[in-house]
């Protein structure tokens, strides 16, 4: 397997190929992308947790480096200004070393205002990406956040360098370390917030630095696709059922995104965690270039009803179930979407560099990934079946209504929901699943 250095190197080789199309295409000389801000709580003076420009960090993996800045003109070694504050308050975060200080021309400045003094006079076009509010005040002339240009930008960031995978890769490592720590932690009988607590400690992560806040979400609370509360009691063994934890860690800014439902004792609901895992390994075989996302979405609309009618929840066949729309009440969410810098990889909807966008399918309109799949892409595959009051309350008034055991489906009701995500990453042939190979070395 190649090095980090020489994986590294291929990828800003890569970058600079992408940017020189993209900046030609859109009539720039050159580019200037700001690593962000931590943006003030109002009326404080403390700061919000900071969030690096994912569009830095493709070029140099600086988590801690607010105010700092990335330019890259054509033909150019790219130009890293890494703002160093001098203060007594707080400690700057040093450079990390790695390869990128070969491959890019690193220069220290000390206030904000004396990133000018770094900036080519020559110039006359200047695109100027990330947050606006890092220029202000700076008097630095230029384009900010062109549309057309970041649209070519995210068109081509769906489909990852090797660099990037394998950042993706040791992101998934880490991610499992801390999914078998709240399964132990499940099993001891801890709360949901103590068992945040044990992920975190596991992947040697803080908060803030996941990619996204970890779902630790036990019984009912699993019904709740975004749950974000993590309830300090611990629960007597005859009132845990079930638990879903939505986790993911990072590294050098790229995101692992993973799914894990767990039953706590054996019996039907552990039967059917084993059935959606069957399920959704199904539905990552069929992860190949030149499939479209909403193709697999509707096989997996097929493939759950065909669960919930072998779970005798629904008594019609799979077809009627999607025809219906019965199954949307039991998977309300898409099958998955693009990983990457942000857990959520911008891009998904794109037809062209140009920005062209892809018709919405009719029959899924929501779905944060619409584009045929390619060598490259990383995606993640989720499928899940809940039990939630709102959209169940929905179903029981409608035509349909008489379809369903109610008896059954209120049974369940406790256990919330299941879900499994992998990730899973395009290849010129087929796919692989980076979630399982992990799991099993």
């Amino acid at each position: 397997m190649p090095s980090s250095s020489r994986l590294y190197a291929a990828h800003i080789k890569s970058l600079c190929q992408r940017y020189d199309r993209a900046l030609e295409a859109d009539g720039f000389d050159a580019v200037l992308i700001g690593a962000g801000h931590a943006p003030p709580v109002h009326r404080d003076d403390q700061h919000y947790p900071y969030r690096a420009e994912p569009l830095f960090l493709q070029w140099a993996p600086l988590l801690a480096h607010p105010g700092s800045a990335l330019l890259y003109r054509p033909g150019k070694k790219p130009l890293l200004l890494v703002l160093e504050p001098v203060d007594y308050w707080h400690q700057p975060a040093p450079v990390p070393r790695g390869p990128w200080q070969r491959a890019l021309d690193i220069r220290v400045f000390r206030k904000p205002a004396d990133l000018r003094r770094h900036m080519p006079r020559a110039e006359k076009a200047l695109a100027l990406l990330g947050e606006p509010a890092q220029w202000r005040g700076l008097a630095i002339g230029g384009r900010k956040n062109p549309r057309s240009l970041l649209a070519h930008l995210d068109y081509d960031r769906a489909c990852k360098t090797p660099w990037e995978v394998q950042c993706i890769e040791q992101a998934t490592v880490q991610a499992l370390a801390g999914h078998r720590a709240v399964h132990t932690a499940f099993d001891a009988g801890l709360s949901e917030f103590e068992m945040g607590l044990m992920f975190l400690a596991a992947c040697g992560q803080t908060d803030a630095e996941l990619p996204y806040p970890a779902i630790v979400a036990m019984n009912r609370n699993g019904a709740t696709l975004h749950y974000q509360h993590r309830d300090r009691q611990r629960l007597p063994a005859r009132e845990r059922h079930s638990l879903l934890l939505d986790a993911g860690s990072s590294v050098a800014g790229y995101a692992s995104d993973i799914t894990r439902t767990y039953a706590a004792r054996r019996g039907e609901f552990a039967a059917m965690v084993r059935d959606m895992d069957r399920t959704q390994q199904q539905l990552c075989a069929q992860v190949r270039p030149g499939v479209s996302f909403p193709e697999l979405q509707l096989s997996a609309f097929t493939t759950l009803a065909e669960l919930l009618s072998r779970w005798e929840l629904v008594r019609l066949s799979a077809e009627e179930m999607v025809e219906r729309r019965i199954v949307d009440s039991f998977m309300p969410h898409g099958l998955g979407h693009l990983l990457g810098l942000q857990v959520h990889d911008v891009g998904g909807d794109l037809a062209s560099p140009q920005g062209r966008k892809l018709p919405r399918p009719k029959r899924f309109t929501r779905l944060r990934l619409t584009r045929t799949l390619e060598p490259g892409m990383v995606v993640t595959i989720e499928p899940g079946i809940y039990f939630i009051d709102s959209l169940l309350a929905r179903l029981k008034k409608s035509r349909h209504s008489r379809q369903v055991d109610w008896k059954k489906v209120a049974a369940l009701r406790c256990y919330g929901g299941i879900r499994i995500e992998d990730n899973v990453l395009v290849t010129a042939d087929g796919h692989r699943n980076l979630t399982r190979e992990a799991e099993t070395t």
